[in-house]
């Protein structure tokens, strides 16, 4: 089948090429070491390593689930200097990765790619390099490109399947469009002192534990104006975080849940980001109660090395064309909390 791969210098922007054939020197370039739990995989190649075009080679096959549309997966990456093999730089040792939705989105602007996506499967590593990536790392003279390798290391779930239930009594109303998207009507009455959860759509998968990696799509409001402050929705690509790195809401609002599953989860200030008081004048993230709809789309062990730094943000999501910048996604909470 044809292979293709995410591109760009880092993961936090990755996009995806349909490759070429071999050339002399790429055929050299090997996987010299196994990824583990934090740790990249190590690679060899001869130096210094220059190609022409763009170039893939498979270092070990998927055999996995094959990929549908629909679909997201998740991706682990690491950079390989051309000129002597050092690594420059990956996204193992920061968490479990980057998602990236094999949808109509990616179907439009890259057509090739999308079909080449929906042909592949879970677990395969590719090696890629063009002349587009540099391999200078600083050295105006070091005319070599590097080497940028990918692990598909998971399919998650398509769109959510069910139907929609009506919220529970007491928690702001819910409708969802002819795609499923979902919108949370304003809320009404006091403010809410303690957390509430509702389960929408009931999900069949794996469930969710409180110190797991969750990928989801979800939209948030404000509960003193029903505005939204954020949403993976409009982004147009679900995101990948440790509970363990969110606000408090977040993770009791998730543990127990099943991958498949709409939660709506009602979060009091406590278990929120923090009072206005607390955030500051020039807070970026919204104080008092929140309101959430939550897709659970997938779960994953939590990385060790994600474990290791709990100040860390949530995984950015990845985009297409590398046009995605960091999304803001739910945190741990306020400074000083």
């Amino acid at each position: 089948m044809r292979k293709i791969i995410p591109v760009g210098a880092t993961a936090a922007a990755l996009s995806l090429l349909l490759t070429g054939c071999g050339a002399s020197g790429w055929d050299s370039v090997e996987l010299s070491g196994e990824p583990s739990d934090g740790k990249a995989p190590s690679v060899s190649f001869e130096t210094p390593l220059k190609v022409d075009e763009a170039k893939t080679k498979v270092l070990k096959e998927g055999a996995g689930p094959d990929i549908d549309p629909g679909d997201n997966v998740m991706l682990q990456a690491a950079l390989y200097k051309g000129s002597d093999a050092s690594p420059l730089g990956d996204t193992y040792s920061k968490g479990a990765g980057q998602v990236l939705t094999v949808n109509d989105q990616l179907k439009d602007q890259l057509p090739q790619m999308y079909d080449a996506l929906t042909d592949a499967k879970e677990g395969e590593i590719i090696a890629y390099s063009s002349p587009e990536t540099s391999g200078k790392a600083g050295d105006e003279k070091d005319d070599s490109t590097s080497v940028e390798v990918y692990q598909v290391t998971k399919r998650i779930m398509a769109p959510l399947k069910g139907e929609m239930k009506t919220p529970a009594k007491g928690m702001p109303g819910v409708k969802q469009d002819d795609k499923g998207t979902p919108t949370i009507a304003k809320p009404s009455g006091a403010e809410p002192k303690k957390l509430a959860t509702d389960v929408l759509i009931e999900g069949d998968g794996e469930t969710v534990k409180s110190s797991d990696t969750v990928v989801a799509n979800y939209v948030g409001v404000r509960w003193a104006d029903g505005k939204v402050f954020d949403s993976s929705y409009q982004k147009g690509t679900p995101v990948a975080f440790p509970l363990d790195h969110v606000i408090a809401g977040w993770k009791e609002g998730l543990a127990g849940k099943k991958v498949g599953s709409r939660v709506e989860i009602v979060v009091p200030t406590d278990k929120a980001y923090g009072t206005a008081k607390e955030l500051g004048k020039d807070a970026q993230y919204p104080a008092g109660p929140l309101v959430f709809v939550v897709d659970v789309l997938g779960r994953t062990d939590t990385p060790a090395a994600a474990e290791k730094a709990p100040g860390a943000a949530p995984s950015s999501s990845a985009a297409p064309q590398g046009s995605g910048g960091a999304s803001s996604q739910p945190r741990e909470s306020a400074p000083g909390k």
